[in-house]
């Protein structure tokens, strides 16, 4: 016996949708309207994220690079053994063991640069090199704390998960002022080209 058409309500689940019918006051229209946002929001996050974690992670590099020498990335002295399992894994997804050190920075994750802040790389990592990768003044445990609220909302977005409850404007100001710290000409470019003030202004009105 052949099945009923599929609805988009079954296809998205009612799990899934439930927060937004909550936040919408439970009509299917303005639930999809609201879901419909939250992902048109959260493509506009990612792209501005998109450019603070590659910024991000070349300053980083860089200035180890100069600072430390450019084979840090295989030192024991200065990396955790989770810091040199993440390179190793890194490292395989580009090519293996002659894979290009560029390569090898494209593949480490948002939350290997986020772990490079913390308290014990202070004297090893901190204090002689990764403090030079800003233009603007920059408080490390600050910062730390700053990215792990953007690694976070970055791991929502990755996972289709609703954001429309968190403080948006919040979260913007602050990828905003991180970009600006790492350079002034990359938080001016998120600034004049990012749709996120935009589209937090243009949230439905049922929600």
């Amino acid at each position: 016996m052949p099945r009923e058409p599929w609805t988009l309500q079954a296809l998205l689940s009612p799990a899934r949708m439930a927060p937004y019918g909550n936040a919408a006051g439970g009509l299917w229209e303005d639930a999809l309207a609201l879901y419909d946002w939250n992902t048109s929001l959260s493509a506009a996050l990612f792209q501005s994220l998109h450019y603070l974690e590659v910024g991000l992670r070349n300053a980083l590099d860089h200035a180890a690079s100069e600072h430390l020498g450019g084979d840090w990335l295989n030192s024991k002295e200065l990396l955790s053994p989770r810091s040199r399992q993440a390179v190793a894994l890194a490292r395989g997804h580009a090519g293996g063991p002659d894979a290009s050190h560029g390569k090898v920075i494209a593949e480490l994750p948002f939350g290997f640069w986020w772990s490079l802040l913390a308290d014990e790389y202070n004297r090893r990592l901190w204090q002689p090199a990764l403090r030079h990768a800003f233009d603007g003044p920059v408080r490390r445990r600050t910062l730390r704390a700053e990215l792990d609220e953007m690694r976070r909302l970055r791991n929502r977005i990755a996972h289709h998960e609703p954001i429309h409850t968190r403080a948006l404007s919040k979260d913007f100001e602050r990828l905003l002022d991180i970009a600006t710290r790492v350079a002034d000409v990359l938080g001016e470019h998120l600034g004049a080209t990012s749709s996120v003030p935009d589209l937090i202004e243009a949230r439905p009105r049922s929600a």
